[in-house]
Formats: C-alpha cells, structure tokens, sequence
C-alpha cells in the first residue's frame, strides 16, 4: 500500500455557530480534531479563537456529520465555553482571568462496531479531552496576557479536562455519559498530586488522537506532557462496570531534562513505540528551535534500564521547525510528519506552507519525500506576508475505506493592535484587516492510498 495522491479541499469549518463564537463576534474556528462514531457518523471536534493576545484560545466545540467528516452538518453543540471573570481556587486577585481551553481529541470504539466477530462492549463511548489554563484578562484593553510571567498560575490552574459521551439512538446528537472532569489518575482523585509519575502536579493535553494500546482496543494510550517539561506516556482503560474509560496508569518519565520539549507524541510503528518532539534551548530570554528530537521504545510503560527499552534522542537536521509538528503512522506503515519549515520555506515562514515528510526511524529518522500540503500564496488567500499566515496544528483523522482526511487550522500572527515578537527574531506585526481573519478558519486535505484501509473494527453490514 502507498498513497497515491494528496488533495487539499479548502474550507472545512468556516464559522462558529454557538452564540459569543461567530465571526461578528471576532471568533474563528481553530484546533480541529475527529473520529468516527458510527458506520456512517462522524464526530469533528475544535477550539475557537479570537485576536487579543497570542494564542487567545476560546472554547471547546463540536460538530456531528453523517456520512464522511466533510458530510452534511447534523448538529454543533459547545462542550466547554470560555469565560473572562474565572476566579479559580487559590487565585482570589484583584485581577481577572480568562479560561481557556485548546487542543481537543477524541478516541473510542464506533456504536455498533465489531472487534473478532462480536460487538465491542466499549463500543459508542467516547471520551473528548482539551487543555485549560488561566491567563490575565485586561477589560479595558480586552488585551490577553501570556501565562509565562506567572508560572504559580500556570502551576495552579494548567490542567486537562474531559467528558465521556455517547451517540443517541437516532444519531442525531451526542449525549453525557460522565460530565466534564479534570483528567486525574485513578487513585488520585483528590490532592496535588494528579498521577503516579513522581511530583506531577499537572498535564498538558496532547494534540493528537490516543491510539489503541491492544488489538480489542480496550485500552488506549497517548503521551503525556507534564510540569517541568517531562515526558511520560499515559494508558486509558474501559471499565466495563461503569461503562467509561478511566486513566489508570503512568509511564516512566521518557524525557525530564532542561529546556522544552514541545508538542510530543506517542506513536506505533512495526511492533514498537516512538516517541517525537520539538526542542527548544533558551538564550537570552530568546526561544531557539532545534528541530525534532525522536525517541525509540519497546514499550512506553516498561521500566527503563532493560536493554533495548529505549534509545537515545536522535535529532536529524531535517525536519528544522520551529512549528508545531505532529506525527502518525499512516495506514501504509510509514511514520509521518506534519509541520512547517522556515528553512525550506519560499516565503520564509516557518508555518506556511504546511508539509509532510516521510520518517525513517531505522535510518536515524531521516525524513524525506517532503510534500506541500498547503500553501497560502499558491492558494491565493488575502494575508499580507507581514500578518504572517500559519497553517498548522494539522491531524489525521481515521480512515475510510481508501481515503483518509486531514484536518488543519489557518490562523495569522497579527492581531487586532499592532504587536512586537522578540523571538525568534525581532519582528514588528500590524493590526489584522478583515480580510486576513475571514481567511482564518479550519480547513482540510485528503489522502488517497492506492488500497483498502481496514480498520481494526468492522459493522455488521460490512
């Protein structure tokens, strides 16, 4: 199997439809995500954004389609609305504060969906999980400060909430199984402590899909970035006597050294576990990307020190992004990423155009074979190179059949006043036109493989 083409489509989500979230109100869709949850339903996730400070995340929607993820839209719903008056506990100031939440996913078993002849007794439970932190609010201004200059905030209110859900009977919407919750290890419900993993007091949320730990896909696992940048990987598991899924164990730290390690995740590819990340040192107060840093593992929960459990960080020179990336293994057993590259950009961005490129992790993780995903100057979108367009945080939804879409966000670094970036260089930004937000958006891509993807669960008509 290999792809047989790559095809951009354009506008997936255009806008908001919740009240407070539409584009009159200033708000575009951002940070898309997706899975399947029936036969012929699709379950689309996203985050809202606005333009009053650097990534001014919003709230948490989703969207039901039938069909395929580009289908006719049945319902849109918000799963966690964005407030600017937060006074959370142990934070009571004189000053305001804004939650916010980024970063959705999703993983479950299809209602109706067959795993070794008999339907999975997980099936049509879905856990959506998101990040949230809070950042000082200015009312006058409607300016949104940064979370860097208080990391006590940071240490108090950085978390991962999420809701388990269901698909009604008559697919039409989705329906709580469990209400929304922080993300908390079973055996610590309670206390500062939120897992086993040693002095962990909070958790990022990862910004791709878990993936099934075993072939009945009862358990699911997914990397988990902690406080003090470290890096461990955490397992989900479906309790049949309750009917959702609970986190019920922690990895190793597979990363706990200085500096950032930015965006990992946790992938399979040929039998085994690689983990990837972006680096970045501190010169100065300036932020420097280093590229990727990739890590093998026979098992990301095996205690390390036996030999062969993991390899030591491998950075090639290629991909050099200073991006988000994220990374798959794609239905024809090749590791793939999907970032920017400021090095082999013609317009000099890092984040546009978006590309892929195909990883070796038995050849030092060589990547090669880069392709353009999508281009905004090719594309012809009204952006200024000064507003500084960024195609990123670009996921790959399951399969069907023999496509497979991908799903990314278009933002610009301008806001609505003019602003100073520092690092990684100098750069003066000016205030956004219209034009340039009602580019902004979610939009999506397929990719064709030349053969039948098949996933590990079927339906009884199948």
């Amino acid at each position: 199997m290999s792809i047989k083409r790559i095809q951009h489509r354009g506008v997936l989500i255009g806008e908001c439809d919740q009240e407070g979230e539409r584009r009159a109100d200033n708000t575009v869709p951002a940070h898309p995500n997706g899975i399947q949850v029936s036969a012929d339903r699709w379950l689309l996730v996203y985050a809202t954004r606005r333009f009053r400070g650097n990534d001014d995340d919003c709230s948490i929607v989703y969207q039901l389609r039938a069909d395929r993820p580009d289908g006719p839209l049945i319902r849109e719903g918000m799963l966690a609305q964005a407030t600017e008056d937060w006074q959370p506990d142990g934070l009571r100031t004189e000053r305001r504060y804004k939650k916010e939440h980024r970063s959705p996913a999703a993983f479950g078993v299809p209602r109706g969906a067959m795993i070794g002849g008999r339907e999975a007794p997980q099936s049509n439970v879905f856990a959506i999980r998101w990040g949230t932190v809070a950042r000082e609010f200015d009312p006058d201004t409607k300016y949104i400060h940064g979370t860097d200059p208080d990391p006590e905030m940071v240490l108090r209110t950085q978390a991962v909430e999420w809701i388990q859900v269901r698909l009604n009977d008559s697919e039409d919407d989705i329906v709580p199984i469990r209400p929304v919750e922080q993300l908390r290890q079973v055996g610590y419900e309670t206390g500062n402590l939120i897992c086993s993993a040693e002095d962990v007091r909070f958790t990022m949320s990862c910004r791709i899909q878990a993936v099934p730990y075993g072939e009945d896909c009862i358990e699911w696992v997914e990397n988990g970035h902690f406080d003090g940048a470290r890096l461990a990987a955490r397992k989900y598991r479906f309790n049949a006597s309750d009917g959702c899924y609970e986190w019920i164990e922690t990895g190793p730290f597979v990363f706990d050294r200085p500096g950032s390690a930015g965006g990992a995740q946790l992938v399979r590819v040929n039998g085994g576990w690689v983990v990837g990340h972006t680096t970045t040192t501190i010169d100065g107060h300036v932020w420097h990307g280093r590229g990727l840093s990739w890590i093998r593992l026979d098992d990301p929960f095996e205690p390390f020190g036996k030999s062969g459990a993991r390899s030591e960080p491998v950075l090639p020179l290629e991909p050099a992004t200073r991006a988000p990336a994220n990374f798959y293994c794609c239905p024809d057993g090749v590791l793939r990423c999907f970032s920017g590259d400021g090095t082999n950009s013609p317009h000099a961005n890092e984040r546009d155009p978006l590309y892929c490129w195909d990883i070796d992790p038995d050849d030092g993780f060589r990547a090669s074979n880069r392709r353009v995903i999508f281009d905004t100057v090719e594309a012809g979108l009204p952006i200024r190179p000064e507003a500084r367009p960024k195609i990123d945080m670009c996921k790959l939804l399951p399969p069907q059949g023999s496509i497979q879409y991908l799903v990314h966000r278009l933002s610009i670094t301008s806001m609505f006043h003019q602003h100073v970036h520092t690092r990684p260089e100098f750069w003066i930004f000016p205030p956004m036109n219209r034009a340039e937000m009602e580019s902004c958006g979610v939009y999506y891509g397929t990719i064709e493989y030349n053969d039948v993807v098949l996933p590990p669960w079927t339906f009884p008509s199948a």
